[in-house]
Parts: C-alpha cells; structure tokens; sequence
C-alpha cells in the first residue's frame, strides 16, 4: 500500500497575544507530490468558552469563517499548482506573525490514506487538547498570571525548540534574550492521569526530549523548570506510583514544593529533601 509523505500544520486560536494563549483548532495538511490540500476547523465557540470566557463568540465566528475562506481559496489554486508552490503556500501560512488565528511550524507525517490523515490528525491536536490537555491549559494560565507582576526583561513566550525539519518540541513558556538565546524554560504538565502507566510515560517523554534538545546545544545553558499538578484528591494507587515516580525523576531534577498561588521570583531556589516529594502542586528544576 502505498505511503503519503504529508506536511501538516496546526491551527491555532490566539486570542490574548500579550499572554501567548492559544488552543488548537484546526489543521492544514499538503501533499505537494499529488497536488492534494486541505484543512479543517473547528467553528463551534463553545468547546472554547471554558478556556476564554470573556472573549466575544461572535470575533471567533467571523474570525474562522474568514480563515477558511482564505484556506479554501488556497485549495484551490493547489489543484493547479507544481509541487514547489504548494510547499511555499504552506510555508507562507505557517511564518511567524501576531494574529487571532495563526498556523505552527509545519510537521511530516506519513499515511496510506490523505483524508483519513487529516482526521486523525485532527482529531488528536484538536478534539483531544480538549478534553484531554485543559488542565495544562489552566496551569499555564496560572504560571503566566504569577510571572506577569514581575515585569521581566524577557517575556515568557511560547516557542518551538530544535530542529524545524528533525527533533523539536513546543514549550509553552520560553525565555530568550535579545540574541535568541534561551535563557528560561517553564513546561506545565499534568500528572493526574487515572491510568498510572500513562504517568509514566508523558514523564519518560518530557525527560528524554530535554536530554536530547541539550545534546544537541539548543538549551545547552538554559534553566528548565517543570511545573507539574497532581490529581485534586489522588487514592492509594497514585500515591504509590508518585513515590515510584518520584525516585526516577531524583537524579535528574531537584524540586520546588509549592500551590499554584506561591508568591514567584524570576529566579527560584531549588531544594532536594526527601520531604519535597509531589504529594501537590509544585515545581521540578531540571538539573542534567
């Protein structure tokens, strides 16, 4: 069966510029070699209202209706397009620029069937951030409500990280002077999965990323904070596997007990006692 090596993008909706807020709500997908473009949105407000609750429906609606007029004329001009052009027209929706809606980095995926793809890609940046990452939604919105009364130099912005074309990932929360230097990394991430398997994982995950983006010198000297949030009421179970857990993080953070409401400073001390273990919320210093 024969595989589509496909570019994709996410569609992001970003109200609130100043705090770099967003959710995902769409994607574009291109396959030059075939001529083949095409997106999906999400149009509904509602499943946003949880994340935006001061933000006028009505600017979204038109907002992504004039989006994807935009994206629908650019579909149609691909079906008549060489293959170069269809990449340029993926790399001019996806440049850098201050808007309400805007488009990442462009990735590569690889699958049998064009459409089927763009579900599933859809489905897994969009339906799912929904229902399955609002927590780190609301912990960044936190984290960025306790950095805004310290007025730093740099701002936290969100960025991604390594190789555009290679290994890379997005971090909500990135510090870089004026050379692009990455000076600080803050990444939210939620442990409070019912599933203790899946703890793991999304630790394992976050762990080898920043290993390996330091290997490479992109943070060589950067300062990385994980700011994490355990379930609101864990039982025995979770108990147990954060003590576990716990250990396999021991030689490679040290960490920062504290409520989502501790008073914050641009630079936090770490500490590494046996008592700071992740029974709440708090932060961890990546330390390797």
């Amino acid at each position: 069966m024969n595989q589509y090596a496909m570019r994709f993008a996410v569609i992001r909706f970003m109200p609130y510029v100043q705090t770099r807020e967003f959710a995902n709500i769409g994607i574009i997908i291109t396959h030059p070699q075939s001529g083949y473009f095409d997106f999906k949105i999400e149009h509904r407000y509602g499943r946003l209202s949880r994340f935006f609750r001061h933000f006028e429906p009505s600017i979204y609606k038109a907002a992504t209706h004039a989006f994807a007029e935009e994206l629908q004329r650019i579909r149609n001009l691909a079906a008549h397009s060489t293959p170069d052009q269809i990449r340029a027209m993926l790399d001019h929706l996806t440049r850098p620029r201050e808007a309400l809606i805007m488009a990442t980095q462009p990735g590569v995926t690889l699958a049998s069937d064009r459409e089927q793809e763009l579900n599933r890609l859809f489905d897994y940046f969009v339906a799912h951030s929904f229902a399955k990452n609002q927590p780190e939604v609301e912990l960044t919105r936190q984290i960025q409500a306790m950095l805004k009364p310290l007025r730093t130099v740099y701002p936290f912005k969100e960025s991604t990280i390594g190789d555009p074309s290679g290994f890379h990932a997005s971090i909500p929360l990135v510090q870089k002077a004026e050379n692009g230097e990455i000076r600080k990394i803050i990444k939210p991430i939620y442990f409070g999965q019912k599933d203790p398997a899946d703890i793991y994982h999304k630790s394992d995950k976050w762990l080898a990323s920043i290993k390996r983006l330091r290997r490479s010198g992109y943070i060589d000297r950067s300062e990385i904070l994980f700011a994490y949030e355990p379930p609101e009421h864990p039982d025995k179970a979770h108990k147990r596997h954060c003590l576990t857990y716990w250990a396999t993080w021991r030689s490679n953070v040290y960490s920062l007990p504290a409520t989502r409401t501790t008073q914050s400073s641009e630079t936090l001390p770490a500490t590494n006692s046996p008592q700071d273990r992740p029974h709440y919320a708090g932060f961890l210093f990546f330390a390797v």
